[in-house]
């Protein structure tokens, strides 16, 4: 299942849990597609709150907007930070559509963090 909570002051304002529709060879491989999920939803959401700033007469950006994504997955955490993009022998096969990700973190600012698996608030779902 592919699992993620986006919050915003604490608050959950998206959630979603689903299966996911591709096969994972591995958790790393299942993890990166839960990260690729779960961006696509993200990604828009950081673009409305600076455009929504922006209307007010604010200017929001990388430092007074932190946005971080908590992954449990050690593996999945070292490859999303891998840039230029990188393979290891057991992920040269992931698709770009599931990688696409990593670049857009590193141009957004966006902080990769690990968290344990028990505090992963995307599993509970």
């Amino acid at each position: 299942r592919t699992g993620y909570v986006i919050t915003f002051a604490g608050c959950p304002v998206v959630w979603q849990s689903k299966l996911q529709t591709e096969t994972a060879l591995s958790t790393m491989e299942s993890e990166i597609v839960a990260l690729s999920h779960s961006c696509r939803v993200l990604l828009p959401l950081i673009d409305i709150a600076k455009q929504l700033t922006k209307a007010v007469g604010k200017d929001l950006n990388e430092t007074n907007m932190q946005v971080s994504i908590h992954e449990d997955n050690a593996g999945a955490l070292i490859l999303a930070k891998t840039l230029p993009p990188g393979f290891t022998p057991r992920s040269k096969h992931y698709a770009v559509k599931t990688i696409w990700f990593r670049e857009q973190i590193v141009r957004r600012g966006i902080k990769l963090c690990k968290i344990d698996t028990k505090e992963q608030l995307g599993d509970l779902f």
